[in-house]
C-alpha cells in the first residue's frame, strides 16, 4: 500500500509567493504579447476552418496509443480508483484509450518522488504542499503530472506565436479533452491556478472521485472544499458542462446492500443539510451542467453492526446509483 497524502488550503503558496508559471504542460503556455497584425501572417490569412483542420492533426489525438499512460513514469501519492485494465465495450482496446472520448489523466505526484527528481529537472508547473498521514505527519512539497500526455509537447509550440493562435489553439483542445483527477482533488486548484484565464473557461469536461465517507479526514473536507470553490466560482472563469463523478461506496459482502433501505432523491433534499454532509453542498456549486454522471464506486467495508456512523454510510452506498444521482441531476443539471 501507497502512503496517502491530502492537503490543504493553509499549505499552499500564497499568490504573492508563487512564481508566475510559464505553462503547465506544454500546452498551456502563456501567448507572447506580438505587435503583428493578422494580415502580416500568410497563415493566419487561411479560411479559420482550415486553420482549424491543421490544429486538430497537431494537438489531437490521432491513434488509440497516444492516450495510453506513457511519457515519465512517476509515481502517485495515493492509489487512484481508475481501472486501467477496464477495456472500451466490444473491443480489445483499453478504456483509457477511448478516442471518442480523449481523457487526460492527473495526479499528485508522490512528494517523495518529487524532492528526488528536483535536483535535475526544472519544474514550472504549480508546486503545492500535501501531508503524509502515515507514520510522521509532515508537510511535503509537490505538483501534479499528467499520466498521459499525447507527445503534444513540440506540436503545440505553435500556441505561442502570438494570441490569435493561442486563442484558436486552446479553444479546440481544452474543449475537446476530459480532464481526469480521480481523487488527486488537491491537484485540480494549482492545476486551474496555472492556466490563463482564457485556457481556463475552454475547459468544459472534468472526472473526479468523492473518497469514502467513512475514513474522511480534515484535510480531506478541506482539499475537497477548496476544490469545489474553484471550480464553481465565477472569479475562476470556468463554464463545466459535463462532470464524472465517482463516489467511495461501502458494501459488507455480496449482499450488503440487500436489505438496507436507500434513500430517495427527495430525501436528500435534507440531508444534505446534515452535520458530514457538507461535500455535497459545496458540490452543488456546479450547477448549469450539460451532463452528469454519478457512479459508485464499491470497495468492502464493515457491517453495519459495528458502529452507527457506519450503518449510515452503508445506507448512504446503497443510494448513491438510485436517489442521489437523481437528486444531483435535478439540482446540477441545466
Amino acid at each position: 500500500m501507497q502512503p496517502s497524502y491530502t492537503s490543504c488550503v493553509e499549505h499552499f503558496r500564497s499568490q504573492e509567493e508563487r512564481q508566475p508559471s510559464p505553462n503547465v504542460l506544454p500546452l498551456t503556455a502563456e501567448s507572447p504579447k506580438t505587435t503583428d497584425v493578422p494580415g502580416d501572417s500568410p497563415f493566419l490569412r487561411l479560411p479559420t476552418e482550415i486553420r482549424l483542420q491543421i490544429y486538430q492533426l497537431l494537438v489531437l489525438p490521432t491513434q488509440h496509443n497516444d492516450l495510453l499512460p506513457s511519457y515519465v513514469k512517476l509515481s502517485k501519492s495515493a492509489q487512484d480508483y481508475f481501472d486501467y485494465d477496464q477495456l472500451i465495450p466490444g473491443t480489445t482496446r483499453p478504456a483509457s484509450a477511448d478516442l471518442h472520448r480523449p481523457t487526460l489523466r492527473f495526479r499528485t505526484i508522490n512528494p517523495l518522488q518529487y524532492h528526488a527528481r528536483e535536483g535535475t529537472e526544472q519544474h514550472i508547473r504549480g508546486k503545492f504542499s500535501v501531508r503524509c498521514d502515515r507514520f510522521s505527519a509532515r508537510c511535503l512539497e509537490t505538483t501534479y503530472h499528467c499520466l498521459n500526455n499525447p507527445n503534444l509537447s513540440l506540436s503545440v509550440g505553435l500556441m505561442r506565436a502570438n494570441k490569435q493562435i493561442h486563442s484558436e489553439m486552446a479553444e479546440l483542445l481544452y474543449s475537446h479533452f476530459t480532464f481526469d483527477f480521480d481523487n488527486h482533488v488537491e491537484a485540480i486548484v494549482p492545476f486551474m491556478q496555472d492556466l490563463t484565464p482564457f485556457s481556463r473557461s475552454c475547459v468544459k469536461s472534468l472526472r473526479i472521485v468523492k473518497r469514502s465517507l467513512a475514513y474522511e479526514k480534515e484535510f480531506d473536507k478541506c482539499e475537497w472544499a477548496n476544490a469545489m470553490q474553484c471550480l464553481g466560482s465565477a472569479e475562476t472563469g470556468l463554464s463545466l458542462q459535463n462532470l464524472d463523478l465517482g463516489i467511495v461506496a461501502g458494501r459488507p459482502g455480496p449482499n450488503g446492500w440487500d436489505m438496507i433501505p436507500a434513500y430517495g432523491a427527495s430525501e436528500f433534499g435534507w440531508l444534505k443539510d446534515m452535520e458530514g454532509m457538507e461535500w455535497l453542498r459545496d458540490l452543488l456549486e456546479l450547477r448549469g451542467l450539460q451532463t452528469l454522471s454519478v457512479t459508485p464506486i464499491i470497495e468492502h467495508c464493515p457491517p453495519a453492526s459495528s458502529s452507527r456512523a457506519m450503518a449510515g454510510y452503508i445506507r448512504f452506498s446503497a443510494s448513491i446509483e438510485d436517489g442521489l444521482s437523481k437528486f444531483l441531476e435535478g439540482e446540477m443539471l441545466a
